[in-house]
């Protein structure tokens, strides 16, 4: 008598754990791949890149014809606050927004010079929004740029994501910032941040509807765009302040030990022509920054090793010499060290602590930083540099020589 009570007792047990009583279908969710945000006439618009299921299982898309199913569907819609206008994008699509999948933020320009504080402060405080997705801004507006196809990829938000993070393996120059760097950024001492500038090529006059104006959900050009990164926002705060080009943003990776995989063009030692180049791929670098003081004065001690393979080269000689390889590494520590005088040069200009000092000398010598902090701005133009770079040539490949122009070793 007893067993069947116990077995009874444990069917009745188990009984409420039986199915999914909150589920959601996947049909009833628009799964997010890019999120852009813009502000005209004092609102916010958001706009969305929801996948299209439908179109990425029948492999339709990928903006390869214009009668085939997008990949995407892009609406945008405009609030008084970001979380109003999420609200009001449900007057016009019939699924919940599901945020968890989005890979990149796109912050147009007018919403990254009001600031951003307020897209920092949704992405940490609701559960659903990721703070490890990418940011990008843009000069323009950001909904022109979600309503782009990026071949070969079919979904365009995670196009973007590649591109950033192929930047930020394979060259330096412009690395990825996600939602949570930003947002540390405005609890830091040095209160800045360089951002991604994400830019379209399009054909002229190839614009696209006035989401602007309408917020209507529109059709994504399907003529192929180009997307590229051109240069690094600077941020003082949550504000949008400036630009760095290309070389100034290399000099400030240098500076902030962001370097991971990079090319460095070099001139031969003693060239008598442009042509005389050399190319080093680094597989290993490391930047190391120590503050320290001269009487009032701060010194910053900037020590940065690189180790690399030779990966192209017309200069002559032989390559087995020690002397020579010494002769090839001068120069790449020269063009390191004018890289990173071009990113501090830029933060000078803009009148914000890029390379984020503030941080290593508040650590350092907390008791002056109480008394540095409130004039931080104006000591940080009195910083004096000290740098120093170490290149060291690990592998110069099969040739030992250059090869002529008739195929034959010199």
């Amino acid at each position: 008598m007893r067993k069947p009570i116990v077995l009874l007792a444990a069917v009745l047990l188990t009984w409420p754990l039986a199915g999914c009583w909150n589920r959601t279908e996947l049909n009833e969710l628009g799964i997010t791949s890019a999120t852009g945000m813009d502000r005209k006439n004092g609102k916010w618009i958001v706009t969305y890149q929801v996948v299209v299921p439908s179109a990425m299982w029948s492999g339709s898309g990928g903006g390869a014809s214009t009668t085939s199913q997008s990949t995407i569907h892009v609406f945008s819609a405009e609030g008084k606050t970001i979380r109003d206008a999420v609200g009001n994008s449900y007057r016009k699509f019939t699924r919940r927004l599901y945020f968890p999948h989005t890979d990149v933020l796109v912050v147009g320009k007018e919403a990254a010079e009001y600031g951003v504080s307020e897209i920092m402060d949704l992405y940490l405080r609701n559960f659903d929004a990721r703070e490890t997705g990418l940011v990008t801004v843009t000069d323009g507006l950001a909904s022109d740029i979600l309503r782009q196809f990026v071949p070969p990829e079919r979904l365009p938000g995670d196009a973007l994501g590649k591109i950033l993070m192929q930047e930020t393996n394979q060259s330096g120059m412009i690395p990825s910032v996600r939602v949570f760097d930003v947002a540390q950024s405005l609890y830091s001492d040095a209160k800045a941040i360089g951002v991604p500038e994400i830019v379209l090529q399009n054909a002229a006059g190839d614009k696209g509807r006035d989401t602007m104006s309408s917020m209507d959900a529109f059709k994504p050009s399907s003529k192929p765009a180009r997307l590229m990164l051109k240069r690094i926002a600077a941020f003082k705060g949550d504000r949008l302040v400036g630009w760095l080009d290309e070389r100034e943003g290399y000099g400030l990776s240098w500076m902030r030990n962001d370097i991971k995989n990079t090319f460095i063009p070099f001139p031969c030692p003693g060239a008598k022509s442009e042509a005389e180049q050399s190319t080093i791929q680094i597989r290993s670098a490391r930047t190391r920054i120590a503050p320290s003081k001269q009487g009032d004065r701060l010194v910053m001690r900037i020590r940065v090793k690189v180790r690399g393979d030779l990966v192209e080269s017309s200069c002559r000689g032989d390559f087995a010499s020690p002397s020579l390889i010494e002769s090839l590494e001068r120069p790449i520590e020269q063009e390191i060290l004018k890289a990173i005088e071009a990113g501090w040069q830029a933060s000078l200009r803009l009148g914000i602590d890029l390379p984020g000092f503030a941080d290593r000398v508040h650590r350092k010598y907390p008791k002056d930083w109480r008394r540095w902090k409130n004039d931080w701005d104006e000591r940080l133009r009195r910083i004096q540099l000290d740098v120093k770079a170490y290149a060291s040539i690990r592998n110069i490949g099969l040739s030992q020589q250059p090869i002529r122009s008739d195929g034959r070793h010199p």
